[in-house]
C-alpha cells in the first residue's frame, strides 16, 4: 500500500486533554537537551553538557547518535542525560514558556512484519511524577517521560484500531469507537495527572485495588505541533540513540511505578513493530473487570481564598479507613499569564481538616483557576477540585 504520511499523520494528528492539576506538557526533546543544568554521562565520565567547560563538547540533539559521539567516542545504552536536580516543576514551566520547545509531538508512518501500515505519535515530558503527589508518597518520580498513540491503518488507508500506551501495557479501541474533534478524525487523547498515560475516555482510571489514574481532560488543551519523522534524514538520528532520557534509578525497594528514565522512542519494540504493544489485534482485548473499594479517602472540600498577594486552601478530606492523610498537590494557573503553564505545588499536611498556604505570591489583579488533589497513605491520590479566583484590584 502506498501511502502519503505526511498527510494520514496530521489528519489523525490527536489533541491532548490535560487533567485540571497537570503542570508538565508534550515539549519538544530538545528542551531537555537544552536545559542550561543537563549533562551526558557514561557511568562518571562527562561526555557533554548544555552549559560546557574546559573543552567539554556541547550538548544538543545533532549530538545524540546511534553509534560514536564526537571525539570518537562510543555510544553506550547505559549513556543517560542526567539534570542535576532542582526544582522540576519550575524547569519544565519555563522551559514551555519558550516558544522554541512547548507543544511539540512527533509522528512516523511505520510497517509492522504482516505488512500493515501504522501511524505512530510520541509525546516527550520533562518529568514524571505520578498523580503530582510523587514527592509526597516518594513513588513514581523520574526525569523525562516517552509517552505514546498509535493507530493501525486498513486497506482504505483509515484506522481500525487505536493502542494507547499506558505504564506498562496498552489500551485498545476499534476506531468506531474513539473520540474525535468534531467535524475531524482526530482523536482525543485524556493524559493522566503526572504519569502522561493515554485513556480513551476522561476520569478515574483504576490501576489495581489501590493506585490509580486521573486525566479529567479539564485543563485548557493547546494545539501541539506535529513534527514528522523523517528517519532517512540525518536530523532525525538523535531518535536512534539507545540512551536514557534523564538520570534517574529507583530505589532499591521500588514501589510499582518506579523505574529508570526512559529510553527513547527507538528503544521501543514497538518502535521496530508496531503490532508489539497489542499482539492479539484485530480480536480486541476486553478489559477485565477492576473495582476499587467505596471506602477510599476523598478531598470532600478544598476551597482557595486569598489574603492580600498570599493564597490560602481551605480543605476538608474524609478517609474511611483511616488512612492518613500526606498533604495536598494544589495547581495555580493564571488565564491572565498568556504562555505560561500552570504550576504544581505539593504541600505536607497530617490533619483532615484544616488550612494551607500556598508558597508564593499571587497577582491581586489577576484572574486565577486553582485545583488541589490530596495524597494518602497506600499512594492514594484524590480527584481534584476547583476554585476560580477573580481580581481584588
Amino acid at each position: 500500500m502506498s501511502i502519503n504520511r505526511n498527510v494520514l499523520l496530521e489528519r489523525h494528528r490527536p489533541l491532548l486533554k490535560y487533567d485540571s492539576n497537570e503542570s508538565y506538557f508534550a515539549d519538544s526533546a530538545e528542551a531537555w537537551t537544552d536545559w542550561k543544568e543537563n549533562r551526558l554521562l557514561q557511568g562518571e565520565r562527562l561526555i557533554a553538557a548544555t552549559t560546557p567547560t574546559d573543552g567539554t563538547p556541547k550538548l544538543s540533539l545533532p549530538f545524540l547518535v546511534p553509534d560514536e559521539y564526537e571525539g570518537k567516542v562510543k555510544v553506550e545504552a547505559s549513556d543517560l542525560i542526567d539534570c542535576k536536580g532542582g526544582d522540576y516543576a519550575k524547569i519544565a514551566q519555563e522551559l514551555h514558556q519558550d516558544p522554541r520547545y512547548r507543544n511539540r509531538m512527533y509522528g512516523r508512518a511505520a510497517e509492522d512484519p504482516k505488512g500493515r501500515w501504522w501511524l505512530q505519535y510520541w509525546f516527550f515530558y520533562v518529568f514524571n511524577d505520578f498523580n503530582l503527589i510523587g514527592h509526597l508518597v516518594k513513588a513514581g518520580l523520574h526525569e523525562g517521560d516517552w509517552e505514546m498513540i498509535q493507530l493501525r491503518l486498513g486497506e482504505d488507508e483509515k484506522p481500525d484500531y487505536a493502542v494507547y500506551a499506558q505504564h506498562k501495557g496498552a489500551e485498545v479501541r476499534r476506531w468506531d469507537q474513539v473520540d474525535v474533534l468534531p467535524g475531524t478524525e482526530r482523536p482525543f487523547v485524556y493524559v493522566a495527572r503526572g504519569s502522561h498515560a493515554s485513556y480513551f475516555s476522561p476520569g478515574k482510571h483504576p490501576l489495581g485495588p489501590v493506585w490509580a489514574d486521573f486525566a479529567d481532560g479539564k485543563r485548557r488543551s493547546p494545539e501541539v505541533r506535529l513534527e514528522i519523522v523523517e528517519e532517512d534524514q540525518p536530523q532525525w538520528r538523535w531518535l536512534q540513540w539507545p540512551g536514557h532520557w534523564g538520570g534517574t534509578k529507583p530505589p532499591d525497594v521500588a514501589l510499582p511505578f518506579d523505574a529508570d528514565s526512559p529510553v527513547g522512542p527507538s528503544g521501543h519494540s514497538e518502535w521496530a513493530d508496531p503490532s508489539a504493544l497489542a499482539p492479539n489485534l484485530p480480536e480486541e482485548a476486553a478489559p477485565g473487570e477492576q473495582t476499587v473499594a467505596s471506602s477510599l479517602p476523598v478531598l470532600k472540600q478544598a476551597l482557595a481564598r486569598r489574603e492580600g498577594k498570599e493564597l490560602l486552601i481551605d480543605y476538608d478530606a474524609e478517609s474511611p479507613d483511616g488512612q492518613a492523610l500526606r498533604g495536598l498537590a494544589i495547581t495555580v494557573n493564571s488565564p491572565d499569564d498568556a504562555g505560561v503553564p500552570p504550576l504544581t505545588r505539593t504541600i505536607e499536611a497530617d490533619a483532615l481538616s484544616g488550612t494551607v498556604k500556598w508558597p508564593g505570591e499571587i497577582d491581586p489583579g489577576k484572574h486565577y483557576d486553582i485545583h488541589v488533589s490530596a495524597a494518602f497513605d497506600e499512594h492514594i491520590a484524590t480527584a481534584s477540585r476547583r476554585t476560580d479566583l477573580g481580581p481584588t484590584a
